[in-house]
């Protein structure tokens, strides 16, 4: 099985004072057989179970967010799609946390490695599952984050 994701509608800037997880508001997966013309049936159904988010940099700093892991079951039909509405890609918390939390204006309000008061991060998104035939299946995608702080 392939898997492919179209993200119909996502965020870019992420105003960190609004205190909210990030989400991706709209995205479909869609799951396809590797090979035309092959029958696909049940047991070719996805099941996802773990999704890792591994931000990185891509503004020139090098300390990046943690690792975030989430645990959330989604079924892909053989030859069909999933589509999520308002998925969670990145946690709150994590605004609390280096390298995010420098951009509070209590903590200077700009991050100590570039002297922006954004920071820009790179979430490397892998989605992991197995078909219901027990074979393991990998959707990856990168999505990208600007950080601030607006003030108001």
């Amino acid at each position: 099985m392939i898997l492919t994701v179209e993200v119909r509608e996502g965020p870019a800037d992420i105003d960190i004072s609004n205190r909210q997880d990030v989400a991706i508001g709209n995205m479909q997966i869609k799951s396809q057989a590797k090979a035309p013309g092959t029958t696909l049936g049940p047991q070719d159904d996805v099941v996802l179970t773990e999704w890792v988010i591994t931000p990185e940099r891509i503004d020139g700093g090098t300390v990046a967010s943690p690792v975030w892991r989430n645990v959330v079951s989604v079924t892909v039909p053989a030859g069909g799609t999933a589509n999520l509405q308002n998925y969670r890609i990145f946690p709150a918390e994590y605004f609390d946390q280096q390298p995010l939390v420098q951009l509070y204006p209590q903590n200077g309000g700009f991050d100590r490695e570039t002297g922006k008061r954004n920071i820009r991060q790179r979430l490397k998104i892998a989605i992991y599952g197995k078909t219901v035939a027990g074979r393991r299946v990998t959707l990856r995608f990168d999505w990208d984050l600007n950080f601030f702080y607006q003030n108001y």
